[in-house]
């Protein structure tokens, strides 16, 4: 089987197809009558609806969004509604607990966007579903906390982010037998050259244009780090301690360039009765590598992202911006990936803004749609499952749909509202169409 690889989505336009208005016109008499021998006009039934414009098709889906509920283990299909209303039609659902999916935390596409992985922390596994019809494929027993899967960049394998072993798992794949074995893995602790007893597990991790994999550390701040993977020999090629590089969460590389970017996000400390503690105050900042030479060199060091806990981002698809969001603040920056400093602030990624984060919308994972006309951003639910209460807590389960150009919320899809139990948090989109620049990591 021959693979088209996210390289190779070239964007062909929506065809607008013409409406060509044909007449009949039939030979003139010879002779007219004058004006006093003609006779008058037939009447018209002002009800013939003939001359009515046909109603217009909606436009063919170019996309489809998978939103993860992981508090009711289901995955949610949505497709823009061919409309210019910003909205969004349900298309289908996945039960991934019908799989011991428990949690479904993170989503992730082969290079051909034929598949997607779902990290599922409490099921401690990762579940593989062919992204056409749906199907479960593969359901790999990686860990418990299995926090993050992606394929490598030549859908070889599936490296398996697995906090609860604080390991990272190799998954040998073969797409088109459609076969998964898990294969090695590498421990994660002390003993690794570069890090203390400090640091804590693999979080997420993505790829260089080298091909190594570069993987934050946490979950918590005080247990930040960085390893990064040499896919040749599946080792670890370096590491960096939480004091040099207190990263815990995001992993982005530039899509063109040899620059790779990561937050580092802690929520407001607070007691044993979840009340801030005063004089004591979260963290919000981003990190820049080099990317270019044998070895990894941090060049932009904890530059802020204007609010408390900063956590996912996203670059838009013409690589011009970088947006990087606060969970607890429910704000966030745009970077310029040219000069990698901060331009503009953006207000709000859920409605509900507030100082009290507990009466606050918390949004967690970014992701764009290929078009470049919306960011689709999760917002965690108001018993959230994962992360500090804190910060994680939201007000409205769903997504966000910001207008790239403006900053501005233009929709709000909530599958389940009122379900108490409901809680986004991973979520991914697939082209169904071609596009002229890579849509997602790895580039």
């Amino acid at each position: 089987m021959k693979r088209t690889t996210r390289r190779r989505f070239i964007h062909t336009g929506g065809a607008v197809g013409a409406i060509g208005l044909a007449g009949c016109l039939g030979e003139e008499p010879d002779d007219e009558p004058e004006a006093d021998d003609a006779e008058p006009p037939e009447e018209t039934d002002d009800t013939d609806d003939t001359d009515d414009e046909p109603e217009e098709e909606p436009a063919e889906a170019t996309y489809e969004i998978w939103a993860a509920d992981q508090g009711t283990n289901t995955i949610y299909i949505y497709e823009p509604a061919g409309n210019p209303d910003a909205e969004f039609d349900l298309v289908d659902e996945i039960d991934t607990g019908a799989a011991d999916g428990e949690v479904p935390h993170m989503v992730a596409y082969s290079s051909d966007y034929e598949y997607a992985a779902i990290a599922c922390t409490a099921g401690a596994r990762t579940l593989v579903y062919r992204t056409e019809d749906r199907e479960l494929v593969a359901n790999l027993e990686t860990g418990p906390g299995s926090h993050f899967a992606g394929f490598t960049p030549d859908d070889g394998a599936l490296i398996v982010d697995v906090i609860g072993e604080s390991r990272i798992v190799r998954v040998d794949v073969d797409l088109d037998e459609e076969a998964f074995e898990i294969d090695e893995a590498l421990d994660i602790d002390e003993d690794v050259d570069g890090l203390t007893e400090e640091e804590g597990a693999p979080i997420c991790h993505s790829y260089d244009h080298q091909g190594r994999s570069i993987h934050t550390l946490g979950p918590g701040y005080g247990e930040a780090g960085l390893v990064i993977v040499d896919h040749d020999e599946f080792e670890i090629a370096q590491a960096f301690d939480g004091d040099e590089l207190p990263t815990n969460c995001g992993t982005m590389p530039h899509p063109t360039e040899d620059k790779f970017y990561l937050t580092a996000g802690l929520p407001t400390p607070t007691d044993d009765d979840g009340e801030p503690i005063e004089g004591e105050e979260g963290v919000g900042d981003y990190y820049v590598l080099d990317t270019s030479g044998d070895e990894v060199e941090v060049i932009v060091e904890s530059e802020s992202t204007e609010g408390i806990d900063a956590h996912g981002f996203w670059f838009t698809s013409d690589a011009e911006e970088l947006w990087v969001l606060n969970r607890e603040t429910n704000d966030g920056v745009v970077v310029d990936p040219e000069t990698d400093e901060v331009i503009e602030e953006i207000e709000a990624f859920g409605p509900d803004q507030a100082d009290d984060p507990d009466e606050s919308d918390a949004p967690d994972i970014l992701w764009g749609s290929p078009d470049g006309e919306f960011m689709f951003v999760t917002l965690r639910g108001q018993n959230p499952v994962s992360g500090d209460p804190h910060a994680a807590t939201g007000v409205t389960s769903g997504f966000g749909v910001l207008d790239v150009e403006t900053r501005d919320i233009v929709e709000v899809v909530e599958p389940d509202p009122d379900d108490e139990d409901s809680d986004f948090h991973g979520i991914g989109v697939r082209p169904l169409a071609e596009f002229d620049a890579a849509t997602s990591p790895p580039y």
